[in-house]
C-alpha cells in the first residue's frame, strides 16, 4: 500500500477518534446532569423529611448539609416561597416519574414543600450546570489534553516520515551523481594507465607527460572530493581542529580568480572591491569555501560570467561576498540550498548545461562559516543574480594571544 493512503487511514481515524470524543463527552454530560437532577431531588425529599421531624432546624441549613453529603457543595441555590393556589405548583405527591423531577431540575427548581395551608418553599438552583459541567472538566480537559499530544505526535511522525523520504531521495540522488562524476575521471585514469603501461609512448616523451598530467589531475580531483565529504563529516561532529591566523585576503582572492580564469571555458570578468584586507580564519578551509562560492557562480551561470567579489567590516564581522550575474535562485529553494546533497531547483534546470556535482558545497560552505563562529547567507534574485556573503568574527583577545 502506498505511503498517501496510510496518510488518508489517519487522517480518517482521526476524524472518527473526534467524533466519537465528541460523543462521549454528550453523553457523559447527559448521564451526569440526570445523576445530579436525581441526587438534587433526593438531598430535597430527605430535607423535607427532617424538618417534619424538627422544625427547630433552619431549612435552608439542612437542604445544604444534604447536598454537601452529596459532594454537592458547588451548587448554589435560594430558599423561595411560593403559592400553593398556583396551577404550577408542584408537589411532592405529584412527582411520579424520573422525567418529573428531571424537568424541574431543567427549570432550575425543586418540588414545593407545604409548610402552611397556603403557602410552600421550594429551593431555586442557581447554577445547575456547576454540578454537572464541573464533574465533567478534568476529564474533559485531561482528555483533551492528551488528544492535542497525540495528534502532535502524529504530526511530528509525519514529518520525520517525511524527512526520511525526502534524505533517501537526497542519497539517491547523491549516489547518481556521485557515480556519474566518478566515472569520467576514473576511466581517464585506467585508460591512461593502460596506454602508458602498453609502451606505446616511450618513444613520445611530450605525450607521455601529458598523460601523467591527466592522471595527477583526475586522482587530484577524486582526492579533493573524498577530502570535502570526510570535512564535512568532520565539522558536523565538531572533531576539526581549525587553526585560525590573520590572512591576507586579496592575494587569496587573486590566487583563486587566476585559477577559475584559466580553466574557465567560458569568457569571466572578475570585479574586486577588497576593503578589509585581512580576516581571522583558518586559510585552508576559508579558501576551499569562497572556492566553492565562485565555482558555483561559474556553473550556474549565463554566456558571460561577470564575478564581483568584495570584503568589507560590518558590526564586528569581516565578510566576503560573491555575486554573480547568473541564473539566480528562487525564494522557495534558498531554504534548501544549504542542505547536504541539495542542489537548488534552478541548478537542476541547468542540468542541460552539463552542471555537475554532489549538493556538497555549499554545505561545506555553512559547515566551515559556522566552525569559525560565524554564518553565511544569499540574497537572490532568479534570472539576475545571486550574493553569498561569508561573515565570520572579528577575533577575541583570547583568540590572538592563543
Amino acid at each position: 500500500m502506498t505511503k498517501s493512503f496510510y496518510i488518508i487511514l489517519t487522517a480518517v481515524a482521526v476524524f472518527v477518534v473526534l467524533f466519537l470524543m465528541g460523543q462521549w463527552i454528550g453523553r457523559s454530560y447527559s448521564l451526569t446532569k440526570g445523576l445530579l437532577a436525581r441526587q438534587v431531588y433526593e438531598a430535597f425529599c430527605h430535607t423535607t423529611e427532617q424538618y417534619d421531624a424538627d422544625k427547630t432546624k433552619e431549612f435552608p441549613a439542612l437542604f445544604r448539609e444534604e447536598l454537601n453529603k452529596r459532594e454537592l457543595d458547588k451548587l448554589v441555590f435560594r430558599i423561595d416561597t411560593v403559592s400553593l393556589s398556583d396551577p404550577e405548583t408542584v408537589l411532592r405527591k405529584d412527582i411520579r416519574y424520573f422525567s418529573d423531577y428531571e424537568q424541574l431540575f431543567n427549570e432550575r427548581h425543586t418540588f414545593v414543600y407545604p409548610i402552611n395551608d397556603t403557602q410552600g418553599v421550594q429551593a431555586h438552583i442557581i447554577n445547575p450546570r456547576a454540578g454537572s459541567i464541573g464533574r465533567l472538566l478534568y476529564y474533559f480537559f485531561g482528555t483533551a489534553i492528551a488528544l492535542i499530544i497525540l495528534l502532535i505526535g502524529i504530526q511530528k511522525q509525519i514529518n520525520i516520515i517525511k524527512r526520511q523520504d525526502e534524505v533517501a531521495r537526497m542519497r539517491e540522488d547523491f549516489s547518481y551523481a556521485m557515480i556519474h562524476d566518478m566515472k569520467t575521471p576514473l576511466s581517464s585514469i585506467l585508460m591512461g594507465a593502460r596506454i602508458l603501461r602498453s609502451g606505446k609512448l616511450d618513444d613520445k616523451p611530450e605525450k607521455k607527460e601529458k598523460f601523467f598530467d591527466i592522471l595527477e589531475k583526475e586522482t587530484e580531483h577524486l582526492l579533493a572530493l573524498t577530502n570535502k565529504v570526510l570535512t564535512i563529516s568532520k565539522l558536523e561532529h565538531g572533531q576539526l581542529l581549525l587553526e585560525k591566523n590573520w590572512i591576507s585576503i586579496r592575494p587569496m582572492i587573486e590566487e583563486l580568480t587566476q585559477m577559475f580564469a584559466a580553466k574557465t571555458s567560458k569568457p569571466v570578468t572578475f570585479n574586486l572591491n577588497i576593503e578589509a584586507e585581512e580576516i581571522f580564519a583558518d586559510e585552508e578551509y576559508l579558501k576551499e569555501a569562497v572556492s566553492n562560492l565562485i565555482d558555483n557562480a561559474i556553473k550556474y551561470s549565463k554566456e558571460t560570467i561577470e564575478i564581483q567579489i568584495s570584503s568589507c567590516t560590518y558590526n564586528k564581522f569581516i565578510q566576503i561576498k560573491v555575486k554573480d550575474n547568473g541564473i539566480g535562485i528562487s525564494l522557495s529553494a534558498q531554504n534548501h540550498i544549504f542542505d547536504k546533497f541539495e542542489r537548488a531547483s534552478a541548478s537542476r534546470r541547468s542540468a542541460a548545461n552539463n552542471v555537475t556535482g554532489f549538493g556538497l558545497g555549499l554545505n561545506y560552505v555553512m559547515n566551515v562559516t559556522r566552525s569559525h563562529g560565524g554564518y553565511v547567507s544569499v540574497e537572490s534574485q532568479e534570472g539576475k543574480y545571486s550574493e553569498f556573503t561569508i561573515s565570520l568574527p572579528l577575533p577575541t583577545e583570547h583568540e590572538i594571544t592563543i
